[in-house]
């Protein structure tokens, strides 16, 4: 029985390249710490998504100025902002909104200060994430179940108080982590009310003294998932890069983050294996997952 999760992933991955036939999506699965399903399995998902998406209504692109949106004076400066903030971040390639994007940014809107570029730039990727997560319910016929991005929100947006739960961590650093590729100048001087979420930019800090092999097991799995997620946004960001007119991928500024990133992250690893506790937690971490792990240690 395959677990709906894997399900899950496997439309996500889909999602992003929607030209991507079974094979390719069953290779980047490889890249991934779980349990691999067939080949035969993913292409009988990817051939249903494909099914699946002919039956929804396209998506449509939002042009500015075109829709009744516009009419609505509150509704006016956080759609232009978010076409524009991004146009400016990720180039006129990727200029393009979706209305179901849109739907979800004018829903969201108060819990940001667009005033802010980085804000502007979260609240996009927030209500793509959203409008991703509702597209991919459809297709999966399931109701769309908000509660993590609603708990990511939340505790983003200081409603809820407390410290950086894993999931909002994660999903905001993905969000920052490309801002600060694209336009580091934009972290560099924050303003003073962004200071309380510029650490989820920052990677994840293993403990020097916490020599607990369980708490290490879990180090281990974290940097595993990085080095994976790494390996994927550099596979989709090459494929990106091949259409541009500057196809030298070899000598590009991307390569070159994505290498002192991946360095970066051996690093990490290398410090940790260095210790007994965390020789001792790589070796019970590798025989627990059923699929070859990306950090080789002897």
């Amino acid at each position: 029985m395959i677990h709906s999760k894997i399900r899950q992933m496997i439309a996500e991955l889909w999602s992003e390249d929607m030209s991507l036939g079974g094979t390719a999506i069953h290779n980047l699965l490889k890249e991934e710490p779980i349990k691999l399903p067939s080949l035969r399995f993913v292409q009988d998902e990817v051939k249903k998504l494909n099914t699946g998406v002919m039956k929804l209504e396209l998506q449509a692109e939002l042009c500015l100025w075109q829709h009744e949106w516009y009419e609505d004076p509150g509704k006016v400066p956080v759609l232009l902002t978010l076409h524009y903030i991004r146009t400016e971040i990720e180039g006129p390639v990727h200029s393009k909104m979706y209305v179901e994007e849109a739907r979800w940014a004018l829903k969201i809107a108060r819990f940001f200060d667009i005033s802010s570029p980085v804000h502007a730039y979260l609240l996009f990727r927030f209500a793509v994430t959203y409008a991703k997560g509702e597209l991919m319910a459809s297709l999966l016929g399931q109701p769309f179940d908000t509660r993590t991005l609603d708990r990511a929100l939340l505790e983003f947006s200081g409603v809820i108080k407390g410290g950086k739960p894993e999931t909002t961590f994660l999903l905001v650093r993905d969000f920052l982590s490309d801002l600060k590729r694209l336009r580091p100048e934009y972290l560099e001087e924050p303003k003073p009310d962004e200071l309380g979420f510029q650490g989820f930019v920052e990677d994840t800090v293993l403990s020097e003294n916490d020599h607990d092999v369980g708490t290490e097991i879990d180090q281990w799995k974290q940097l595993e998932w990085e080095i994976a997620r790494l390996d994927r946004e550099r596979f989709i960001a090459e494929g990106r890069f091949q259409p541009s007119e500057n196809t030298d991928w070899e000598r590009s500024a991307d390569k070159t983050y994505f290498k002192n990133q991946e360095n970066y992250i051996w690093s990490r690893a290398a410090d940790l294996y260095a210790t007994p506790e965390g020789k001792t937690a790589y070796d019970s971490f590798a025989k627990s997952i059923s699929v070859q792990n990306k950090l080789r240690f002897p």
